[in-house]
């Protein structure tokens, strides 16, 4: 008899003030919990959508609230996609290419280690733009 497993297609969105950050990660560890995922997995998914939003406030909307951030969490047994989406300025080719090494601390402005973090951390990640917004698209497996 084969398993079926539950697929999850989850929606949060919160306005674009760092306060909201906390808020957002508390769901995303409240979700991890329920899909019993393990800490370091859970841990992980979570340390790359907290940058990940943070640069959305500091950069696509240059720290103006009354903006929106989408995060949707798409998770099988296999995987779990992160899609943070906005509206505001997109992100630079150069800051969403998979390099997969830290960048050298020496040419980075203070706080610049948010999207190296994310690609250390994912499985693969593809950044697109669309008459909805920009979306970042980060997978982490779980097997």
């Amino acid at each position: 008899m084969e398993t079926i497993y539950q697929q999850y297609n989850i929606r949060l969105s919160i306005d674009s003030r760092l306060d909201q950050v906390r808020v957002l990660s508390g769901a995303l560890r409240g979700i991890g919990k329920e899909l019993e995922l393990s800490d370091e997995k859970l841990g992980q998914l979570e340390l790359m959508m907290v940058e990940a939003v943070n640069n959305v406030i500091e950069h696509a909307y240059q720290m103006q609230g009354g903006n929106d951030v989408r995060v949707r969490v798409e998770y099988s047994p296999a995987e779990v996609n992160l899609i943070i989406s906005d509206s505001g300025r997109t992100m630079p080719a150069s800051l969403h290419s998979e390099v997969r090494e830290m960048p050298d601390p020496d040419d980075l402005p203070e706080g610049g280690w948010g999207m190296g973090l994310i690609q250390l951390l994912a499985d693969s990640i593809r950044y697109n733009i669309d008459a909805t917004g920009n979306h970042l698209h980060v997978n982490k497996l779980l097997a």
